[in-house]
């Protein structure tokens, strides 16, 4: 009589073992190839920092704020001084092309945040409010007395606000550009989805192969990305070190954190107005579609049907203030329309001069 049992096949018994070895080997293998991949990233990225350490000395002063160093890039002569705060995980360096023409009229500081530039990392990093009060203590270090034009582009424009809303006093005017408003987030459905994702994309980047690749000539994309802040032609270099830097991505990531965290509660409850500073808040205009992709123009039309109402509540912070669209400009209206913000940064300091009697 047969037995009910089935009868063991013993020609699979050495496939599945001789399977089983092949993916274990293979996942071995694979392991051990991201763990020496992240090794040789992680050396390569220690070797080219220290490089451009040395390559990319800092153009301007830096300034002990409490065992850190903030650095000021400052140029020109005279009273007000221009200071620039730049946009979200941006270096002063980006408005160097408006530097020679400010210059020319008054002292001008281009302001490097926690981290990125030529300034030391900060373990509170990323906060407007933090950089508000490192701008006052580098600026009082350095010795750069007020009265203060503040220019503040996107995100730096929370901290022009905080800045002048603690110090009214040593504020001769703002200028708002395209700023980054507290109700952003909020409104801008998607917003905070989009910064999370791009913040996990950067950090899951490997640096270091990301730049040997740049080195040997396999990828040509950061310079493309350089190029495109449309720097003065000596200053490329310096921005492509910038960009294959694990500190300026540290700061970067800390600052988008904190852009969809806590600033604009920091900014709604310290600087709900200006009072009667002067005021100019030059915004980006809707009026060039981006291509003929139908999804591209409706987007576009979307995001201004909320952009542009908090442009004009900008516009309400201070009693002495004017609105600016600037034409056929997009977000970075320093690199489309620079002459529009020089001229309306040369007006404040000519109006404040008059009327505070201070010379040149």
């Amino acid at each position: 009589m047969r037995s009910a049992l089935p009868t063991p096949d013993r020609r699979r018994g050495p496939c599945r073992v001789g399977s089983r070895g092949i993916i274990v080997k293979t996942l071995t293998g694979l392991v051990a190839g991201a763990i020496a991949g992240a090794a040789l990233s992680a050396v390569y990225q220690a070797y080219g920092a220290r490089r451009d350490r040395r390559r990319f000395p800092p153009p301007g002063r830096t300034v002990d704020v409490g065992g850190r160093r903030i650095h000021l890039w400052t140029a020109g002569t005279g009273s007000p001084t221009v200071v620039i705060v730049p946009g979200l995980g941006e270096p002063g360096l980006n408005w160097a092309a408006l530097l020679p023409e400010l210059a020319a009229e008054s002292s001008v500081v281009l302001y490097d945040r926690a981290g990125l530039g030529w300034s030391d990392p900060s373990p509170c990093a990323g906060t407007a409010l933090g950089a508000a009060r490192d701008l006052r203590r580098a600026l009082d270090e350095a010795g750069i007395a007020p009265p203060y034009v503040l220019v503040g582009h996107s995100a730096g424009g929370n901290v022009v606000r905080l800045f002048a809303a603690e110090r009214p006093g040593v504020v001769a005017a703002v200028v708002l550009v395209d700023s980054s408003h507290p109700e952003q987030i909020r409104l801008l459905h998607g917003t905070r989805g989009a910064i999370t994702r791009e913040m996990v994309r950067s950090r899951l980047t490997p640096l270091g192969l990301r730049r040997l690749a740049f080195d040997v000539g396999w990828s040509n994309r950061v310079r493309r990305e350089a190029e495109a802040r449309r720097l003065p032609s000596k200053l490329l270099s310096t921005r492509i070190a910038f960009d294959l830097g694990d500190r300026q991505r540290r700061a970067e990531l800390c600052e988008a954190a904190a852009a969809i965290t806590v600033n604009p509660w920091q900014v709604r409850r310290r600087a709900p107005s200006l009072g009667s500073i002067p005021l100019t808040v030059i915004s980006s205009s809707p009026d060039e579609p981006p291509g003929a992709d139908i999804g591209a123009i409706a987007e576009q039309r979307r995001f201004y049907s909320v952009w542009s109402p908090l442009q004009a509540d900008l516009a309400r912070l201070s009693s002495n203030a004017e609105h600016v669209v600037a034409e056929h400009a997009g977000h970075q209206i320093h690199r489309d329309r620079p002459e529009l913000v020089v001229r309306v940064i040369l007006g404040h300091l000519r109006r404040a001069r008059t009327e505070t009697g201070l010379g040149g």
